[in-house]
């Protein structure tokens, strides 16, 4: 019989929060627990005759009154664990892997009681800082002595010297030094406070190369057609694959540190400015499988990115992954649930209770330093990494072994301690954290590990605040449970300043092209006939757009459910049927741009509409003029179109990319020639291409949402059409009345501006991008590399 561990209190389990930050409270903005963490001087009564005891120690504790900081705690019965080694051998025990918070806030004559289960905010803040700095690209220098970033705090270093010399070249090059010397002034004298900075591929001949890799994976080519373009054209000899790869992350590197420069100056002229900033974000996530990497073990590995892109002008500030090709499987469980003696350690949460007597229990996900990874994929790629490695060391003795010759004994010492790794891991992962088997557990062998969406979507939303003037932000996406969760933590301060809305869509995906010209075609002749009818009433004085949203907000009604008994039951997913979030969703009249059948929700939106809305049951109609307005306004320019946009032209255009096992990337294992196997090259692939797409590439952009100016008028003229059989020609009215405005995300979005004296815009040159050291833009070191 399996037996249940100790009961444990909030007090006991609670994760430390920021000072700024906060996972682990209420998230409901209109509760006086919203952003609270637990008051635990708040006294609980228990037992015969609580609720008098309580009442009568109200009248000297407000915080009983009130209940702000009242929270209660139950066990998340989601994942439960057996514990059955170790102290449990023989004796196993049963847990809950989590926890759940309920807010017990007083509203009224009931309590807010929203729940929501315990995250640690530690991981959180691990995540962020992987995103922060793109995996350590955008780190820069750091004191080894204290661990002060360079980038951050640059007045902090000095300068000592130079590093190296570049010989001269030509184009004229001169000598000059390769790198400088900085040393950290409140260091100074201490081991590592010195450092020397250099640019990476400085002195490489070919620079040319890089432009045509560059070229290359933003059209589609693989790594094989990479190297076949790259081989010198004298011998035939291809490039390595390792020194493509590190070309492939120079470049990554270098575009990332190039947009955030860029982004930065952006974001202090619009702050400076003075000017009302309302940034419209869509959001959605894209899967995109990562190939095996050998025919032994054909198992496609799904990634999860999340893709952030302004809604008017149709740049893409992010996208992110949830792997961390940092992590080292074998080696972060070993440095953190192995001693150096081979035991396990660091499994253990040591608690005490108010009697004095003290207990163990095994680390929940919130506790454990992996829990902000996928701990199932990670144990299992470690014990599988020395599983690869036993059967490799053994396949290349399989004609010893065959002739029955004993292998030699360093070897036979290394496989033995493979097998007592193994047996070790194990012993963790299902013996002691019961972790189960799973069929996609055992993973290729490539670094890295899978990270838990929740923590990469709370990070991705909270990386993307920072790189967004001051102002309003309305963030528009589809129905995603993991959003609930974090949205209204990451955007708190600007929810509790009534700054922040969040809308969220669906329509109909599955329908045929055919049918959503039909829908669009039809939508466009009932706006034209109501047009007519409203001009002829009020005159011409009333604009296009004025007209529109007139329609949607005479035409709107509230999108339900029926069961198959005809019972209505509310639009959303069950995650957004908490009373945190108005109920009522609408559906839109608009049937344009692609997005028909458009279904709109708003779980966060401004107070004024906000009251009104959660006081209504999901079924009921809307009959306060301003309100219906106020949400057909929301509703025509809530799209996920510039994100849709983007995930398509991508598809196309990026080889590792496309779609494994037909039309979904989540079906089958399907192998991919040209796609690539390693994570960490797929994400440099990405970054890549959403730079070339922001910044390199001029083309028209119309939306739902989309700033004015995507055609200009062409000017009246003639043509001319070749007579068949002869040179001669007649000229024709020209038939073409307006002309696509061309032009790249960053220059509608501001951050690539007009040049002066109004030269014909041109998007930057690669050559002239890529060899600056953006990576210190605005810094002391700027200025010596630029002018050394």
């Amino acid at each position: 019989m399996v037996k249940k561990l100790q009961q444990l209190n909030l007090a006991e389990v609670y994760p430390a929060a920021y000072a700024d930050f906060n996972l682990n409270a209420c998230g409901d903005p209109d509760c006086g627990n919203f952003g609270v963490a637990p008051d635990f001087t708040i006294p609980v009564f228990k037992g015969k005759n609580a609720s008098n005891r309580r009442q009568a120690a109200a009248a000297s504790i407000a915080a009983l009154t009130t209940s702000f900081g009242a929270y209660t705690m139950s066990s998340d019965d989601r994942y439960p664990r057996i514990s059955e080694a170790l102290e449990y051998e023989g004796d196993p025990v049963g847990w809950d892997d989590g926890r759940t918070m309920e807010c017990g806030h007083q509203r009224g004559n009931g309590v807010c009681d929203i729940s929501f289960t315990v995250l640690s905010n530690e991981h959180f803040r691990e995540e962020f800082d992987r995103l922060r700095f793109a995996g350590g690209c955008l780190e820069g220098p750091v004191c080894g002595a204290c661990g002060t970033r360079y980038l951050e705090r640059p007045d902090e270093f000095i300068f000592n010297g130079t590093h190296g010399k570049l010989a001269a070249g030509g184009n004229r090059r001169r000598a000059k030094p390769s790198g400088f010397r900085i040393i950290h002034r409140p260091c100074k004298g201490k081991p590592g406070a010195r450092v020397s900075v250099s640019l990476d591929h400085q002195a490489q001949k070919e620079q040319g190369d890089n432009v045509r890799i560059l070229r290359c994976i933003v059209n589609g080519d693989s790594i094989t057609t990479m190297r076949r373009i790259l081989a010198d054209p004298d011998t035939g000899m291809q490039i390595g694959v390792s020194r493509l790869y590190s070309r492939i992350f120079w470049l990554q590197k270098t575009l990332l540190a190039f947009e955030r420069a860029k982004l930065r100056e952006w974001k202090e002229a619009v702050d400076t400015s003075g000017r009302y900033s309302h940034m419209r974000i869509a959001h959605d996530d894209i899967t995109i499988s990562v190939n095996w990497e050998s025919r032994l073990d054909r198992r496609l590995t799904p990634l999860q990115f999340s893709v952030s892109a302004d809604i008017r002008s149709g740049y893409v500030f992010r996208i992110d992954a949830n792997f961390d090709p940092n992590v080292d499987p074998v080696e972060f469980v070993e440095a953190h649930y192995l001693d150096p003696a081979g035991q396990p350690t660091n499994i253990r949460q040591h608690y005490t209770q108010k009697s004095g007597i003290t207990f163990t229990a095994p680390k929940m996900h919130f506790q454990r330093p992996s829990g902000r990874l996928d701990e199932a994929m990670l144990f299992a790629s470690a014990e599988g990494r020395w599983r690869v490695f036993s059967e490799r060391v053994k396949k290349a003795y399989e004609k010893s072994i065959s002739a029955g010759l004993a292998l030699p004994p360093e070897v036979q010492d290394k496989l033995a301690d493979s097998e007592v790794k193994r047996a070790q891991l194990d012993l963790i992962r299902q013996g002691y954290f019961g972790f189960q088997d799973t069929d996609r557990d055992f993973r290729g062998s490539f670094n890295g590990s899978v990270v838990k969406p929740t923590y990469t979507k709370a990070a991705h939303l909270a990386c993307l605040r920072t790189m967004l003037p001051k102002g309003r932000i309305t963030l528009v996406g589809e129905q995603e449970s993991t959003m609930v969760r974090i949205v209204p933590h990451v955007f708190r301060d600007m929810i509790e300043d009534d700054l922040f809305e969040w809308l969220v869509i669906s329509f109909d995906k599955e329908v045929s092209s055919p049918k959503t010209k039909a829908r669009m075609a039809q939508f466009r002749k009932e706006l034209e006939d109501y047009k007519t009818q409203v001009r002829a009433a009020v005159g011409d004085e009333i604009t296009d757009r004025e007209v529109l949203e007139h329609f949607c907000t005479d035409r709107m009604t509230t999108a339900v459910m029926e069961d198959r008994n005809g019972v209505p039951y509310p639009y959303s997913i069950a995650n957004f049927r908490s009373r945190q979030f108005p109920q009522i969703w609408i559906r839109s009249p608009a049937q344009y741009f692609g997005e028909t059948q458009k279904v709109v929700g708003f779980p966060v939106i401004r107070k004024e509409y906000r009251d009104p809305l959660k006081k209504l049951a999901f079924d009921q109609e809307i009959w306060d003029q301003d309100l219906r307005a106020a949400l057909a306004r929301r509703a025509l320019r809530a799209t996920v179109q510039p994100v849709s946009t983007f995930m398509a032209s991508m598809r196309q255009r990026t080889s590792p990319s496309k779609r494994a096992g037909g039309k979904s990337a989540r079906t089958g294992p399907a192998y991919i020639n040209g796609a690539v196997f390693n994570p960490a090259v797929l994400m440099a692939f990405l970054d890549i291409f959403k730079i070339y797409y922001n910044w390199f590439e001029p083309r028209q952009y119309k939306g739902p949402g989309a700033s004015a100016g995507s055609e200009e008028p062409v000017e009246a003229g003639v043509s001319a059409i070749r007579i068949p059989g002869t040179d001669e020609t007649i000229e024709v009215p020209k038939m073409a009345t307006a002309a696509p405005v061309m032009l790249t995300p960053a220059m509608r979005l501001g951050a690539d501006p007009e040049k002066p004296n109004r030269r014909a815009r041109k998007h930057p040159d690669p050559r002239r991008v890529l060899y600056r050291p953006w990576l210190y833009h605005s810094t002391p070191l700027w200025r010596k590399f630029e002018n050394r």
